[in-house]
């Protein structure tokens, strides 16, 4: 390793040293009080801050390879444009910015700003990551105060916006990538040949610390989000739906990766098809649980053909309630013990059978006519549950799932939901336009899934590689 430049690291340590005089000194004079010396220590690293950042700016550019035209192959003249203040992922920083002249091309280059993502902005990748990573979390203008505070980043709220956006496109990208890679033209062409499919594309999904015979369970749901267009009756609803894989295993919780945006049930079922079909690792048993949604079950067979299906027992549970309700009347003895005890017979073995067989002998005795048996209270909507509880009776087999050790509720992907989508895009007042929403909610699910970080580090090595242009010619 080359040896420290002394006059740098010596101008360093004499900007350094006020600071930690003044630091010293409030902690020698605050005679015990910790909350002191806390305040000057914050004081004391938010001034060192800025020094240490522009230092390690200024050594990198200054030590910055020769560049040759990428054009004519020839050196580049470089020209000093003065010092350039811009956002780093630990805070604002200068260096001097160098403008590089082919005099042979009449052409100016700028390698470093381009190998950093900083041509025609102020923020490097790895800044434009973190405010990416704040903006899944908070509104645009609590992140400016955020990031001041905790990173000493100087961003604007419209800035925070277009970066958010920026950041979600890198993932966008690597997304689709991942998803024609598994069920693009290329894939397809080889699986029908026979052929070895295409190259992967870089990972953005994880399920790194999995035991390879973990169970694992999939589940996609949805939530409504207030949109910034007005219908005849008020502001109009659009929804976001998300995907989420995570262990099965009650005993043994692991990660959750989601996936998600303002997606169509096709697009939202090829990325969470694309994720498991890159990230899965071993065999092991495989849980689809979800709600009766059609546009859910209508694909689910096709995408994940080897999981277990089934159907969430709390939503189960509220349509055998349903219709006990249209069939005995809303506070018959009957309803209220069917509704009372509804989960608990959904449990017991053979359990939806026979609470399918009591259905079908009312509304047999319903049919007979008044004198072989009670009049049904609502018949339409008492076929209407039956016809539900009836569609998905292969989906009902709980007492099995619970022996397996595995979850027969939906509740996993529900809190998902609530993380990912009311939390974030149900604040009060909040409305959105569709690009808006779909931008968050890919941020969101790659931050929730821990994998947002190596979107970026990703595209940063993507940048650097334009290096390689200015690298002098082979002899």
């Amino acid at each position: 390793m080359n040896a420290v430049r002394p006059d740098r690291l010596k101008l360093l340590l004499r900007q350094f040293r006020p600071i930690l005089d003044r630091y010293i000194r409030s902690a020698e004079s605050s005679g015990g009080d910790f909350g002191r010396v806390e305040d000057a220590a914050g004081d004391a690293i938010s001034r060192i801050r800025p020094l240490l950042v522009s230092a390690g700016l200024a050594a990198s550019a200054e030590e910055a390879p020769t560049f040759c035209c990428p054009n004519c192959a020839r050196p580049l003249s470089a020209w000093s444009l003065g010092p350039r203040t811009i956002g780093t992922a630990q805070g604002d920083g200068s260096y001097p910015a160098v403008r590089y002249r082919c005099n042979a091309c009449n052409q100016d280059h700028y390698p470093i700003e381009e190998a950093n993502g900083l041509e025609g902005d102020q923020f490097t990748t790895g800044a434009k990551g973190v405010i990416g990573e704040a903006a899944a979390d908070a509104p645009c203008a609590h992140v400016c105060n955020a990031l001041r505070e905790a990173r000493s980043i100087t961003v604007s709220a419209k800035e925070v916006d277009r970066t958010a956006r920026e950041t979600a496109q890198w993932r966008r990208t690597e997304e689709e990538r991942v998803t024609a890679s598994v069920y693009g033209g290329e894939a397809l062409a080889a699986w029908l040949d026979g052929a070895e499919a295409p190259e992967p594309p870089p990972q953005p999904y994880s399920l790194d610390g999995w035991d390879a015979h973990t169970p694992a369970l999939i589940s996609v749901d949805g939530g409504m989000v207030r949109s910034t267009t007005a219908g005849p009756d008020g502001p109009e609803w659009f929804e976001c739906r998300a995907g989420m894989i995570a262990t099965a295993d009650e005993k043994s919780p692991g990660r959750k990766l989601y996936v998600g945006g303002v997606a169509t049930a096709d697009a939202l079922f090829d990325q969470l098809g694309a994720a498991w079909q890159q990230c899965n690792g071993g065999e092991r048993t495989v849980l689809f649980i979800a709600d009766g949604a059609t546009w859910i079950w209508d694909r689910a067979g096709l995408y994940f053909p080897s999981a277990l299906e089934l159907l969430d027992i709390y939503h189960a549970g509220d349509h055998v309630g349903k219709a006990a309700r249209a069939c005995w009347g809303e506070g018959s003895t009957e309803a209220k013990l069917w509704v009372g005890r509804a989960r608990e017979m959904l449990l017991a073995p053979n359990g939806p059978k026979e609470i399918l067989r009591s259905l079908t002998a009312a509304l047999r005795q319903h049919k007979a006519g008044p004198d072989g048996g009670a009049k049904m209270v609502n018949e339409a909507e008492f076929l209407k549950e039956f016809r539900y509880l009836w569609t998905h009776r292969h989906r009902m087999w709980y007492a099995r799932a619970k022996a397996m050790g595995l979850p027969v509720g939906s509740g996993a992907v529900e809190s998902g939901i609530k993380q990912l989508i009311i939390a974030r895009l149900r604040q009060a007042g909040m409305k959105w336009t569709r690009q808006g929403a779909d931008a968050v909610m890919r941020l969101r699910c790659a931050r929730l899934s821990g994998n947002l970080d190596g979107t970026v580090r990703r595209r940063q090595s993507e940048l650097h590689k334009c290096l390689e242009r200015y690298q002098p010619a082979a002899a």
